[in-house]
C-alpha cells in the first residue's frame, strides 16, 4: 500500500493545544527526568514536564489535565535523545482499526502499577510526518528508538512493562517500527468493519473525515459520501495489517477484555492478583473514553455501504482465518 498523504490540519491543531505552557531554555535543566516528547518542529524536538503518570484515555488527555500554572515546555535538538538515561523497552506496540477496543486494552493496561502505558503520543506522528517527507532529517529508524525509549521513562522500580498504542493510520508504517525494536510484540486489534462503520457514523474520527489527517483511499471520493471514504480507509487499515500478518498477534474485538488476562498478559510474565483483575473488570464495564459512562454495545450502522460489503468484508474474513490458524 502506497504512503499516505498528509494533511496538517488535524495534527498541527492538536499540537498546537500542547504547547502551551511557561518555556524552559534547556541549558538550564540537570537531565530530561520527567520531560516527555510532545511534538517536532522543524529539526527541534518539543518536550512537556509531567510529573505524574499517564492514566487518562489519551496521551493529550493527561496533557490537557494538567494545571495550567504546572505545564513547562523545553525545546532541544535530536542530539539531546543521547543524554536521557534509557527508558524501559517497549512491552508491546498496539495497533487497531479504530473503534475496536484499543483504549479500552490501554484503560485496563492503565490500573496496573507496574505498566507504563502511552495512548497515541503525538510525537510518533509528527515523527513519521517528518519521516516521510524528509526521511533523510529525520534520522529513520534510530531516532525513532530513541524517540519511543524517551517516553517509557520509568518513575518508580516498580515500573516494568510499557505499552504504546499507536494511532489507526500508523499500520502501514509498521516496518519502521520492526526496524526499530525487532522483538517487540505488535498487537493488531481489529473488529467487524459494520461495527466500525456504525461507531463513525455516530461521531466521525479524525481519520474518516477527507482532508483532516490522512488520504488512505486512492480512488476519488463521491462528493458526501462519507461512508464510502470511512470504508476505502478501513480497506487500508486491512490490507496493511495482512501485508505485515507474519509480525502481528492478531486480536478481535469479540475476545476483549478476558484476553488480556488470560493470554497477552501472561505472555509479558504477568501473573495479576485478585484485586488487580476485579480492577480491570471493573474499568471494563465503563465506556473506554470516559469513565462516568457504562459501557452499552454499538447500535448497527445506519446505513451500510457496498464497498464495505465488497472490499472491506473480505479482508476482515481473511483476518479471522488467519487468527483462527494461529491459536
Amino acid at each position: 500500500m502506497a504512503a499516505p498523504s498528509y494533511f496538517l490540519s488535524y495534527p498541527m491543531l492538536n499540537e498546537r493545544q500542547l504547547l502551551r505552557g511557561r518555556p524552559v531554555a534547556a541549558d538550564v535543566l540537570v537531565s530530561l527526568r520527567n520531560w516527555f516528547p510532545i511534538t517536532l518542529q522543524g529539526r527541534e524536538i518539543v518536550w512537556r514536564h509531567v510529573p505524574d503518570r499517564f492514566t487518562a484515555s489519551f496521551f493529550t488527555d493527561t496533557l490537557q489535565q494538567q494545571n495550567p500554572a504546572q505545564r513547562y515546555i523545553c525545546r532541544t535538538e535530536f542530539d539531546w535523545l543521547k543524554r536521557l538515561e534509557p527508558g524501559l523497552m517497549p512491552s508491546a506496540f498496539i495497533f487497531h482499526t479504530s473503534r475496536c477496543g484499543s483504549t479500552l486494552l490501554t484503560q485496563l493496561l492503565s490500573t496496573l502499577s507496574c505498566c507504563i502505558v502511552m495512548s497515541e503520543p503525538p510525537v510518533i506522528d509528527a515523527f513519521l510526518r517528518l519521516h516521510q517527507t524528509e526521511p533523510e532529517s529525520s534520522g529513520g529508524s534510530a531516532n525513532l528508538r530513541q524517540l519511543i525509549l524517551a517516553l517509557g521513562q520509568q518513575r518508580s522500580p516498580e515500573e516494568s512493562h510499557f505499552f504504546i498504542k499507536l494511532d489507526s493510520w500508523h499500520i502501514q508504517f509498521l516496518p519502521i517500527f520492526r526496524a526499530a525494536f525487532p522483538d517487540t510484540p505488535c498487537w493488531f486489534l481489529y473488529r467487524e468493519p459494520e461495527a466500525i462503520l456504525a461507531s463513525h457514523q455516530r461521531q466521525r474520527g479524525p481519520q474518516m473525515v477527507p482532508g483532516m489527517v490522512t488520504t488512505l483511499a486512492a480512488e476519488t471520493l463521491e462528493v458526501g459520501d462519507l461512508d464510502g471514504y470511512c470504508a476505502k480507509v478501513l480497506a487500508g487499515f486491512f490490507e496493511a495489517a495482512l501485508a505485515n500478518v507474519e509480525s502481528l498477534q492478531l486480536i478481535s474485538y469479540r475476545q476483549l477484555p478476558d484476553i488480556l488476562w488470560q493470554d497477552l498478559l501472561p505472555r509479558q510474565g504477568l501473573d495479576c492478583t485478585s484485586e488487580q483483575l476485579e480492577r480491570m473488570r471493573q474499568r471494563a464495564g465503563f465506556h473506554a473514553k470516559d469513565q462516568r459512562v457504562h459501557f452499552s454495545t454499538d447500535t448497527p450502522p445506519i446505513s451500510s455501504h457496498p464497498i464495505l460489503q465488497q472490499r472491506v468484508a473480505p479482508l476482515y474474513t481473511e483476518l479471522e482465518q488467519r487468527r483462527s490458524r494461529s491459536q
